[in-house]
């Protein structure tokens, strides 16, 4: 197995974000090349929780621009996980 940190970058706190929780779903930037098993058994390592569901949203690189330079944003991945009835992590 990976180790956890390289499947699950950083959790993204938005306000979408912060409405999900209430619906006991954490939303966290992961790997791209991460499966959903993999964001599955890393996210149940760090919270210590069972999770219910996982769903993944790739999100393309984008053209970024600063004055007359140009350049691009690397392609993310974004994970909604939905962890199983329980105590919610903090």
């Amino acid at each position: 197995m990976t180790k956890i940190f390289e499947v699950i970058r950083k959790p993204l706190l938005t306000e979408k974000g912060q409405i999900l929780r209430e619906k006991n779903i954490q939303v966290f930037e992961v790997a791209t090349w991460a499966t959903k098993h993999q964001i599955q058994e890393a996210v149940e390592l760090l919270l210590q929780s069972k999770v219910k569901s996982v769903r993944t949203v790739r999100i393309p690189s984008r053209t970024k621009r600063l004055g007359r330079f140009v350049g691009t944003s690397g392609p993310k991945k974004k994970a909604y996980v939905e962890l199983a009835e329980g105590p919610k992590a903090e």
